[in-house]
């Protein structure tokens, strides 16, 4: 069963996306709801509580978050977006699963480029170990994951190109 965009159980979770309605999309989620990182395979969220938090925190990192695909079924969504963190360009591929009443049960994420997954990274990370309360995990996340950032930004500018 092919199920349009517009019909689509993921239209209230693309709608809340792109408006940073962070209610509005834990509305769409269940409560035992499961966010795959694409930062790392260890990273994982579970329950509505904690993948609303990261939701509010990716929300306040990430700017022109605008979906351009919807595909799948009544029970597994394929969508696709860009979006940015601060001047780095993302994509980004989102596999929802839905449960039998139409709710987000699991998040599968997926970024590249490697630059913007990267900012991603070095944006989130010290924001989610502050709010778990974790100041000094913060300032640690923060000088480990920076140089990545800069790192990748400086390969993808400056290398790459010589590659082409």
């Amino acid at each position: 069963m092919t199920v349009h965009i517009q019909d689509s159980p993921a239209a209230a979770y693309r709608r809340a996306g792109e408006t940073h309605d962070v209610e509005a999309l834990k509305a769409t989620l269940a409560d035992g709801v499961v966010f795959h990182s694409p930062l790392s395979y260890r990273a994982g969220f579970e329950g509505l509580t904690r993948v609303g938090a990261l939701f509010e925190a990716v929300f306040d990192v990430l700017s022109d978050l605008r979906y351009q695909s919807d595909i799948g079924d009544g029970r597994t969504r394929m969508l696709t977006a860009t979006a940015r963190v601060g001047r780095q360009p993302l994509n980004e591929v989102a596999q929802l699963e839905l449960d039998q009443d139409g709710l987000v049960r699991e998040i599968t994420m997926w970024i590249r480029p490697l630059p913007g997954l990267t900012a991603l990274m070095a944006a989130l990370g010290p924001r989610i170990a502050r709010d778990k309360g974790k100041p000094g995990l913060s300032l640690l996340v923060g000088a480990a994951s920076a140089p990545l950032a800069a790192m990748s930004r400086f390969g993808d500018r400056t290398l790459v190109p010589l590659l082409a």
